[in-house]
C-alpha cells in the first residue's frame, strides 16, 4: 500500500477500529517514521478519546504539527490532567512552537486547576507576545485563572481592559470574588451584569447566594431567592441547596429546613448541607436524625457528609456518637480524610480526651497539617499558631513573651486577622470593627452601650479582662471590651429596629468569652432574640441564655 493510498484511508476513518487498522498498515508499509501520517493517526486517537495512545504516537513523531500540540494540551486540561497539560505546553515552547488562541485557554485552565499563579503569569506573558491578548476567550480564561489563584486584583485588571465581555468572563469575575471572600463585590458585579443585559447563569447565581450567606444578608438573600424562582433555577437541585444554605447561614434554620423538605431529588450535597446547618446551629441531635434519614432514603454519604456529622457532634459535645460515626465510615467504604480526622481531634479535645486525640494524630495514615493541630490546640483552649500563642501569653500578662511572638510574626510575614462584625438593615450591610467610630451614628451607638452598662452589672456582669490582649490598665480593659465589634453591631441594631425585633449579626472571628456573657445579658435586658454567627457556629441568645449552652 502506497503512502497516497494510506493517507486517503486515514481521511475516511470513521471509527476507532479503522484508525487502529490504518496504524497497523502504516508499519506494514514501512511508513512508521512518516511525520505527516503519524500526525494524522495521533490526531484521530485524540478525537476517539484515546489520549494515552495518542501520546505514545506523538513521542515517535520527530516534528509534530502545531495542531497536534494544541489539541493534546487541550485534551489533558479538559480531562483534568493539568500537570500533563502544562508539561506539554512547556515542551512545546522549548521546541520552538507557538501556542495559538485555542491552546492558551486550556493552558490557563490548567494553571487555575493547580492554583499555580507563577506559571499562569508566564502563560500571560507568552500570549501577549503571541498577539492573543485581544481574544475574548483567552481573556476570559485569564480572568478565571487569576481569580481561581486568589489574585482578584489582576483578574479585575484583565476584565476592565476587555473590549468585549462574554458571559464566561462575567461569571469568572463574580465567582472569583465569591471564592475569595469579596462578598459585597460579588453582589455588585451580579447586579451590574444583569443591568447591562447579560443573563446570569447557574454559576453566577450560586456565587451570589454564597455571598449573601457569608454576609448574613437575609434581605438580599430573599431577593435572590425570588430571582431564582422567577428565572426557573429553582428546579436545579444545586441552586435549591444553595438557597437553603443561604437561609441557614442567615440564621433562618426553620425556613432552610422547609425548603429542604420541598426540594425534589435531594442528592448527597443537599443532605450534607442540611446536616451541616443543624450542626452549625448547635443542634447535633437533629443532625444525627437527618443523617440516619438520609441513609434510609438510599442516599449514600461521602467523606464531606461525615465531616458535617462529626462537626455537628463536636459542636454539641456528643462524644460517643461522634466516635460511632467515625468508625461507621469504614462500613460505607470511605477512607477518612484530613478533614474527618480534624473533626475527631476537635471532638476529643473539647471532651478533654487530649491523650486519645494525640494518639489518633500519631496513627493517622497521612501527615497532619496546621489546621489539624489547630483543632487540637484550639479545642483544648491551649491554642496554636503564632496569633493564638500570642493571645495565651497576653491572657497571662506575660507581655515580654507577647512582644517576642509578635516580632516573630512580623519577621515571618504573619498577621493577626482584624475582627469585624456585620449587620444588615434596610437591605444595606454595615460593617463594624473594634472601637469603630466611623459610622455616622457612632454617638448614639456608644451611648446605647453605656446605657446598658448599669443594668448589666445589676444582673451580675463582671468584665472578663483576660480577653483584652494588651498591656493596659484594668479600667481601660473594661472599656475596650465594651466596644468589641459585635457589641457595636448589636447596639446599632437596638437603635435602628423596633423593640422585639430579632437582631442578627455575623462575626468573622470566634466570639470572645466576655462578649458571649455580655450578649446573654443584653438579650434579657432588651427582651430580644440576638443571633450571632461567628467563624465556628451560631449562637442564639434569648432571655439571658445561649443556645450553645456555653459549649463552643
Amino acid at each position: 500500500m502506497s503512502k497516497l493510498v494510506l493517507t486517503s484511508c486515514l481521511q475516511k476513518c470513521s471509527s476507532l477500529n479503522t484508525v487502529k487498522k490504518s496504524h497497523a498498515k502504516n508499519f506494514v508499509c514501512g511508513l512508521q517514521n512518516d511525520n505527516n501520517i503519524l500526525n494524522q493517526i495521533a490526531i484521530f486517537y485524540v478525537q476517539f478519546n484515546k489520549l494515552d495512545t495518542a501520546r505514545l504516537v506523538f513521542e515517535y513523531i520527530s516534528n509534530p504539527c502545531s495542531y497536534l500540540w494544541n489539541i493534546l494540551i487541550r485534551e489533558y486540561a479538559t480531562q483534568g490532567k493539568f500537570s500533563q497539560s502544562l508539561a506539554l505546553y512547556a515542551k512545546m515552547m522549548q521546541n520552538g512552537f507557538k501556542p495559538d488562541k485555542f491552546a492558551f485557554p486550556f493552558a490557563l485552565k490548567s494553571c487555575a486547576g493547580l492554583s499555580n499563579l507563577q506559571i499562569g503569569k508566564l502563560v500571560h506573558q507568552h500570549l501577549v507576545c503571541c498577539g492573543c491578548d485581544s481574544d475574548v476567550f483567552v481573556n476570559a480564561a485569564l480572568v478565571n485563572m487569576y481569580a481561581k489563584c486568589g489574585n482578584v486584583e489582576d483578574a479585575r485588571a484583565v476584565f476592565d481592559k476587555m473590549s468585549v465581555r462574554d458571559l464566561v468572563s462575567w461569571t469568572s469575575m463574580i465567582s472569583g470574588y465569591a471564592q475569595n471572600g469579596y462578598n459585597s463585590e460579588t453582589l455588585s458585579f451580579f447586579y451590574l451584569m444583569r443591568d447591562l443585559g447579560v443573563k446570569p447563569n447557574r454559576v453566577s447565581v450560586l456565587s451570589a447566594l454564597l455571598a449573601c450567606g457569608n454576609l448574613g444578608a437575609s434581605r438580599k438573600g430573599e431577593w435572590f431567592h425570588s430571582y431564582v424562582i422567577h428565572t426557573g433555577f429553582e428546579s436545579d437541585v444545586l441552586v435549591a441547596t444553595a438557597v437553603m444554605d443561604m437561609y441557614a447561614k442567615c440564621g433562618s434554620l426553620d425556613l432552610a429546613h422547609k425548603l429542604f423538605d420541598q426540594t425534589e431529588g435531594k442528592d448527597v450535597v443537599c443532605w450534607s448541607a442540611m446536616i451541616a446547618s443543624y450542626g452549625f446551629h448547635g443542634q447535633g441531635r437533629t443532625a444525627i436524625d437527618l443523617f440516619d434519614n438520609m441513609v434510609k432514603a438510599g442516599v449514600g454519604p461521602n467523606d464531606i457528609t461525615f465531616t458535617c456529622i462529626l462537626s455537628a457532634c463536636s459542636h454539641s459535645g456528643l462524644l460517643e456518637e461522634g466516635k460511632r460515626y467515625f468508625e461507621a465510615m469504614k462500613g460505607f467504604g470511605i477512607v477518612p480524610k484530613l478533614n474527618n480526622y480534624s473533626c475527631m481531634v476537635d471532638l476529643l479535645g473539647r471532651a478533654g480526651q487530649v491523650s486519645e486525640a494525640e494518639k489518633l494524630i500519631e496513627n493517622m495514615p497521612m501527615e497532619p497539617d496546621a489546621s489539624l493541630w489547630g483543632s487540637l490546640l484550639g479545642a483544648c483552649r491551649i491554642y496554636g499558631y503564632h496569633v493564638l500563642l500570642s493571645n495565651i501569653y497576653a491572657a497571662k500578662s506575660r507581655w515580654k513573651e507577647v512582644e517576642k511572638v509578635r516580632l516573630m510574626m512580623g519577621r515571618r510575614g504573619a498577621t493577626k486577622e482584624q475582627g469585624f462584625s456585620l449587620i444588615e438593615f434596610n437591605n444595606v450591610v454595615y460593617k463594624f470593627g473594634v472601637g469603630d467610630r466611623s459610622h455616622s451614628e457612632s454617638e448614639k451607638i456608644y451611648s446605647a452601650l453605656q446605657e446598658l452598662s448599669a443594668p448589666m452589672k445589676q444582673l451580675g456582669y463582671i468584665p472578663m479582662t483576660d480577653f483584652v490582649l494588651h498591656d493596659i490598665e484594668e479600667e481601660a480593659k473594661e472599656e475596650a471590651l465594651s466596644y468589641h465589634s459585635e457589641r457595636l453591631a448589636i447596639a446599632f441594631g437596638l437603635i435602628k429596629t423596633a423593640p422585639g425585633t430579632t437582631i442578627r449579626i455575623t462575626k468573622n472571628l470566634r466570639i470572645c468569652g466576655d462578649c458571649h456573657n455580655a450578649i446573654k445579658l443584653i438579650s434579657k435586658i432588651e427582651n430580644r432574640l440576638i443571633v450571632v454567627r461567628d467563624m465556628h457556629r451560631f449562637h442564639h441568645f434569648k432571655d439571658g441564655v445561649c443556645s450553645c449552652g456555653d459549649y463552643w
